[in-house]
This record gives C-alpha cells, structure tokens and sequence, in this order.
C-alpha cells in the first residue's frame, strides 16, 4: 500500500513541512489495525501517538449512563493519541477503525525527539488540537441553539465537506458510521437520528446504504442547516 502522496486539508501531515513530514513518516513502527479494532482504549496508560498514514478512525467515550457517544472521527494524515502524549494522563477515548486503517506508531521518547528537531511541528500540533476543541465546541453550541434536524444537517454538511467523494450519483460519505454514531456527534438520539435520515431522504436530499450516505442535493443540505 503506497503513502499517499497528497493529505486531506487540516490534517496534521498536511500542515507540518516538507521536511517534517518526512520525517515523521519514518518513525515508529507500522501497524495496519484492521477493521473494529482499538488504537488505544479509554482509560489506559500509554503515552505512544499514532500517525494515521491511510484509512479512517472513530473516537468514542463512554458516558455515565453506559452509553457509547461519537467525538469526532479522524482520517489520513491525523494523529491520534496526541492528549495522552503531551499530560501524561490516560487516554480520554477509544480510538476505533471504521476501515482497515494504516499507521505508524510512534513512541514518546520519538515524538518528543521529533518535536525537539521540528519546533513548528508543535506548533502545528496545538493547531490541530485547538481544531478539535473547536468541533466539540461548535457542536456543543448546535446542540443548545438548533433543532435535531438542524443539528443533523450541520454535521452531515461537515462531513461531507471534510470527507465526502464525488460521484455521479452526488457526494458520497462511507464513512462506516452508523445513523445513530452520526447523530451522537450532536446529541441525537438514535431513533430520532434514523427518522431525520429518513426524512432527508424522503425529500431527495440524500440516499442511504449500509454505513454510508450520498448527498444528492448539497444545497438543499446546507439550507436544512442554516447555513
């Protein structure tokens, strides 16, 4: 499996330079974790990051009610495991693969040598941090401001900005999530997740699959979504 040769916009591999892309995509060990498998589990102690060289991750927390909720999802070119790295706390979330998913991973003791010989590359590390912070937050306000219909447009007009595929058909998003992970990301409950797709799709804004959505009408989307 060749590196690719091109990162998404505002993942990690695409900020840092040249240089340190170079060299960061010859640390650690490489991995290929396979579909469902964990990266690294909520609450354990390590301190390693992982450098998603090709696929596509899910990050998960458990909450006190026992139920499963979606943080955000991460694709090639990101680093995974980066909190844990940099406050020696354990891990906050479960990181999962929603598709065979390669890696490099990386010790502590390397990344911080790393860091050391790349100073912007840690500056590029609290950008795609502050980045993170911002999606929870945004989400956070969508939930206390906007309607599940509303919320559920606005996350789905984010994917597929952020990870979405051209195709004859309109804008595909495999993603390998669920309706209900999909709208865990902002507050949805699971069957009112479902019922919003279903009414999406009813009015020809989307198309459903198993674990995927195309976006036949973007326009329309983004109008559901205030946005």
């Amino acid at each position: 499996m060749a590196i690719p040769s091109g990162w998404p916009t505002g993942t990690y591999l695409e900020t840092v330079s040249a240089a340190g892309r170079a060299a960061l995509l010859q640390l650690g060990v490489q991995k290929v974790f396979r579909r469902g498998e964990a990266l690294v589990r909520e609450g354990e102690r390590s301190d390693h990051v992982i450098l998603l060289v090709q696929g596509l991750v899910k990050a998960t927390v458990t909450l006190e009610n026992g139920r499963v909720a979606l943080l955000n999802v991460k694709v090639g070119g990101d680093v995974v495991g980066e909190m844990a790295f940099l406050t020696g706390k354990p891990r906050s979330a479960t990181v999962t693969a929603c598709v065979d998913t390669r890696t490099r991973v990386i010790s502590a003791a390397q990344f911080t040598d790393y860091l050391t010989r790349f100073p912007a590359a840690h500056f590029d590390l609290d950008k795609m941090i502050l980045r993170t912070l911002e999606w929870g937050e945004q989400r956070r306000m969508d939930f206390n401001g906007y309607a599940a219909s509303v919320r559920l447009a606005r996350v789905l007009a984010y994917l597929t900005d952020a990870y979405g595929h051209q195709g004859g058909d309109g804008i595909a998003l495999k993603l390998n999530l669920t309706q209900g992970e999909i709208g865990s990301l902002v507050g949805v409950e699971e069957d009112t997740a479902r019922r919003e797709f279903r009414t999406l799709r009813d009015r020809g804004v989307i198309t459903m699959g198993y674990r995927s959505t195309t976006i036949v009408d973007r326009d329309v989307l983004r109008k559901i979504a205030e946005l």
